[in-house]
């Protein structure tokens, strides 16, 4: 005789599954990973903490500042917040990076401070697995003190820059020249 209550169709269901004694599929390895936006300054590839990086802008329109260096770009209202923008190419080398179609501007906001840092380009959001942590071999000089760690992958270094160690920095604060 069928089983014609819920309970007894459940009850009977759950016999069915034990008898049957099936495995359930077991879960892959989990591995941790860091991730963080790829850019590029000049001829070089970094990657920045999602920490670091409120929202990927168009350059914006800036307000020069008479009487400051050339990387210093002026000020310019983001979302009715005046920010200085930074030139990173320009602060790395001490002169400005030409225009580009590809140029983006990484707003910079922590602990009340705000800033934009005009990049040659964006290359996306990077995931990398911490096995692949190395120690960053930077190429411009004027940033490795920003540099706090590295990824490799393949034959691809990406050095971590951190944006948040180089507005603390002296070197960003003094823009007169």
């Amino acid at each position: 005789m069928a089983a014609t209550e819920p309970i007894d169709l459940l009850l009977a269901h759950e016999r069915r599954l034990a008898a049957a004694d099936t495995e359930l599929p077991g879960q892959a390895e989990v591995r941790e990973q860091w991730s963080g936006i790829g850019f590029r300054v000049g001829d070089e590839r970094f990657v920045a903490t999602m920490d670091d990086v409120r929202e990927i802008l168009d350059p914006p329109v800036c307000t020069r500042v008479p009487g400051t260096v050339s990387w210093f770009l002026g000020v310019a209202n983001v979302r009715g917040t005046l920010v200085p923008v930074i030139d990173l190419h320009g602060f790395a080398t001490g002169g400005r990076s030409a225009q580009s179609r590809q140029a983006r501007a990484l707003h910079y906001e922590r602990e009340g401070i705000s800033a934009a840092f005009r990049v040659d380009d964006v290359l996306g959001m990077k995931r990398f697995y911490f096995e692949e942590q190395v120690p960053a071999d930077v190429a411009t000089q004027a940033l490795a003190p920003y540099v706090v760690d590295g990824f490799r992958r393949l034959d691809e270094q990406w050095p971590v820059l951190s944006l948040a160690k180089l507005v603390a920095s002296k070197d960003f604060l003094n823009i007169t020249p």
